[in-house]
């Protein structure tokens, strides 16, 4: 899954995209990044797996959400399906 994919607003995905920039430059020898998270609507483990691609990054395992500067919030494929938009009340501390 492409990052562009996920349905975040213009904003929300550039701030993404930029978070995952800095995630791969705090990381260089690294080609791919496994992340491992809870979903922020049924709260199972999940594990993203993210490697930079031609098109931006590819997501593997489930999706991440913009949710406020430099921080993001995970949703694993199912709660993805069923509910691509974060809500208001799906802040996270990451």
């Amino acid at each position: 899954m492409y990052l562009r994919e996920i349905g975040l607003s213009l904003n929300g995905v550039v701030i993404m995209i930029e978070i995952l920039k800095k995630m791969f430059e705090a990381t260089p020898e690294k080609s791919k990044i496994v992340l491992k998270e809870k979903c922020s609507d049924c709260g199972s483990e999940i594990i993203i797996e993210i490697t930079p691609t031609s098109a931006g990054f590819g997501m593997l395992g489930g999706v991440l959400f913009n949710s406020s500067t430099d921080k993001y919030i995970a949703k694993c494929p199912a709660c993805y399906k069923t509910h691509f938009k974060m809500g208001p009340d799906q802040e996270s501390g990451k």
